[in-house]
């Protein structure tokens, strides 16, 4: 019986994956990888420390750094190393739909630097300061 992972998320050809990068008392530095290699992922029965998760899936096409503060989720950095945002789109819908679900009483907020993508994810700003984050799951 092969051991379920929680913090990988395929669909279709794409992986995505959660890491922790730093961690003190207050918070933690997290990031999120989105990787494809354009060949359909097959379920390999094997224990988790014989393939550390950071070797699983093909080329990173997308990563998503974040900080988690208690309950609060604040998206602080991301690339798309694609040819469009599908890939940021699928991280963006983990983190949002799977890790930090509004009825577990997490909020997630971003700043307004591509408004419209943003927007598209059902992100909306609370207030009108520029300089107000854009927020889901309130």
């Amino acid at each position: 019986m092969a051991i379920r992972r929680p913090s990988v998320y395929r669909q279709n050809d794409f992986v995505v994956q959660d890491f922790l990068d730093y961690e003190t008392e207050d918070e933690e530095l997290r990031y999120l990888l989105v990787k494809y290699d354009g060949e359909s992922f097959t379920l390999v029965k094997q224990t988790f420390d014989s393939n550390p998760p950071e070797f699983w899936g093909g080329s990173i096409i997308a990563r998503i750094d974040y900080t988690l503060r208690e309950k609060v989720v604040i998206i602080d950095h991301w690339e798309v190393f694609w040819r469009d945002e599908w890939p940021l789109r699928l991280g963006a819908q983990y983190l949002v739909n799977c890790l930090y679900k509004s009825e577990l009483g997490y909020s997630i907020l971003v700043n307004k630097e591509q408004y419209p993508f943003w927007v598209s994810e059902n992100f909306f700003p609370f207030s009108n300061s520029p300089d107000d984050y854009l927020v889901e799951n309130i």
